[in-house]
């Protein structure tokens, strides 16, 4: 199995993670020994494969300096567990792609079937999105629509980063209430 060393705590993760943008890989080890047992663990819930969830870890190890380059990680431990559960979820649906996956129910339809079922959960969603308070609706719509960065929807709205942030997260949580609750209000 995976060999941990004890953990002398002094970095933090964010600290190690800058230390790795530098270009210093020797700040993967103290990261390695913090949560490649956990991220195994969250590959076999997916996968149940002890030799693929091993390999899934190590790739994700590998890939982990390209990938602190590409984002702004603002808290490591939740981050890196999101992109292990992607990575199982993608690997799952390249295997197989009508494969049940956890929250994905599996149906038959067809092209012009998926396709008017896509447009109609668009329209549910832009009319969520429509009944959120204006600065919540321009923030999802700038960085979910847009695919706009924080930096650059604060930038557009005036706002700060934290004000952003803000926005984003109390937005989502109003659209999942306003969508679970079968479809915008009329």
């Amino acid at each position: 199995m995976f060999i941990r060393r004890p953990d002398t705590g002094i970095p933090s993760d964010e600290e190690l993670l800058a230390q790795l943008r530098s270009g210093k890989r020797r700040a993967l080890a103290p990261l390695w020994d913090r949560y490649a047992h956990l991220l195994f663990g969250t590959a076999m819930k997916y996968l149940k494969d002890t030799d693929r969830a091993k390999d899934l870890v190590m790739a994700l190890f590998t890939d982990l300096p390209a990938l602190a380059a590409k984002h702004e990680v603002r808290a490591f431990r939740p981050w890196v567990h999101t992109v292990a559960r992607n990575r199982c979820l993608m690997e799952l649906r390249n295997r197989d792609p009508h494969v049940d996956l956890p929250g994905e129910p599996i149906a038959e339809v067809s092209d012009a079937d998926e396709a008017v079922l896509r447009e109609a959960t668009l329209q549910a969603l832009e009319a969520a999105i429509n009944q959120l308070p204006e600065g919540q609706a321009t923030c999802i719509r700038l960085f979910h629509l847009g695919r706009k960065s924080y930096a650059e929807v604060a930038q557009a709205t005036r706002l700060t980063a934290d004000q952003v942030r803000s926005h984003l997260q109390n937005g989502r949580r109003k659209l999942r209430i306003i969508l679970e609750r079968h479809g915008p209000e009329r």
